[in-house]
């Protein structure tokens, strides 16, 4: 199918981005679409079906793009180069330390500005073809195939942008698969070693992106460990089961199970924001993690080749929405494919560090279908 696109103004600041912001509509043979926008190369919506056939937009976001220039949530972001918490906002490569920004108490928390998620990422078009060789060249073990166009967007971070080494060029290719998955593929290079750990941010409702809170949802994890939080909700090195306790998804389970768990690391975190340890890390073939919406039956399957998931259930929710009313908390969950957060301080977890020279890159697939 082809893409639509359009310029993404601003009502804030009439003008000042007209010729910079656009949003780009791919389009699904089942009627079903995605829209992502080249300023911090995010996902504004995500029409799917309900088993009736009906589609609805299971994103939440903005209203336009002043909402994404001031995304305090980071809605539909494009995270990095290091998403989630660094620990003291500073990491060691080759014994030379490095400072990035304190944005999370003596953390950080993304990167920092500017990074991946707040800056004009340049965008083309890449025909099927391209995006199916685009996605082979990666050497991911998956079973996509690309359907219709797909957009490229690439960004050059310069060495030292948010006290990162290294000049980085970052690019990110969303794509639909004949299957229905909302493929997004992550892609960097660099003259010198340094941290690649990129995220997508959105956040789901399968009701609908106004739906109120997903208690409802069915969420399934393929991981039998999760990375234990310090009270700075930032690994501290340790892994612990999950055999037992409110944090086990092995068997699909309710999501608001975990909104008034008394599980420590839940407390924490005022709800579920915890990173999974995949069993099948590096595969991405099979279902890593799936949700499904029982009233509507949509579904949803995450496939990826990182390592973690980070999954979050909108603790802090609150403020501007698509609509007139403010998102409520508990009214999405996050599925973030990752590495391991704070992974550069654990020599145990997955390295976050790549080699200069080397391009490196993750998948993440979201596959959408109805269930009776």
């Amino acid at each position: 199918m082809s893409i639509t696109i359009h310029s993404y103004p601003s009502r804030e600041f009439p003008g000042k981005y007209d010729t910079r912001s656009f949003e780009y509509t791919l389009e699904h043979s089942s009627g079903a679409s995605f829209s992502v926008i080249n300023y911090g190369a995010v996902i504004t919506r995500i029409l799917v079906p309900d088993r009736r056939g009906s589609l609805g937009d299971v994103e939440l976001g903005y209203k336009d793009l002043d909402g994404y220039l001031h995304n305090g949530c980071w809605h539909g972001a494009t995270v990095g180069r290091s998403a989630n918490r660094t620990k003291g906002a500073r990491f060691e490569i080759d014994r030379k330390t490095y400072r990035i920004p304190q944005n999370d108490g003596e953390n950080n928390l993304h990167g920092g500005s500017p990074c991946f998620q707040n800056v004009f990422w340049n965008a083309r078009v890449l025909t099927e073809d391209d995006a199916h060789i685009y996605l082979q060249k990666t050497g991911i073990h998956s079973s996509f195939n690309v359907e219709g166009e797909a957009v490229l967007m690439d960004y050059m971070s310069p060495d030292g942008a948010c006290g990162f080494p290294g000049n980085l060029d970052a690019q990110v290719l969303f794509a639909w698969t004949r299957d229905m998955a909302l493929l997004i593929i992550y892609s960097g290079i660099s003259d010198a070693p340094t941290i690649f750990a990129p995220t997508n941010h959105s956040y789901f409702n399968l009701a609908g992106e106004d739906s109120g809170p997903v208690a409802g949802h069915m969420l399934f994890i393929d991981a039998e460990n999760v990375t234990d939080k310090a009270p700075d909700n930032v690994p501290n090195g340790e892994i612990s089961s999950v055999d037992g306790t409110d944090l086990d998804f092995r068997i699909p389970s309710p999501v608001g199970k975990t909104f008034n768990s008394d599980h420590p690391q839940i407390v924490s975190s005022g709800g579920l924001d915890q990173n999974y340890c995949l069993e099948a890390a590096g595969d991405a073939s099979t279902p890593a993690a799936s949700l499904v919406d029982p009233d509507s039956g949509r579904k949803m399957e995450v496939f990826t080749n990182f390592p973690g998931l980070q999954v979050y259930t909108g603790n802090f929710l609150s403020g501007s929405s698509k609509g007139d009313q403010p998102y409520e908390r508990f009214g999405a969950i996050c599925m973030e494919t990752q590495l391991y957060p704070d992974a550069v301080h654990h020599p145990n977890f997955p390295s976050a560090i790549i080699p200069a020279n080397t391009r490196t890159c993750y998948l993440t697939g979201y596959r959408f279908s109805v269930v009776e």
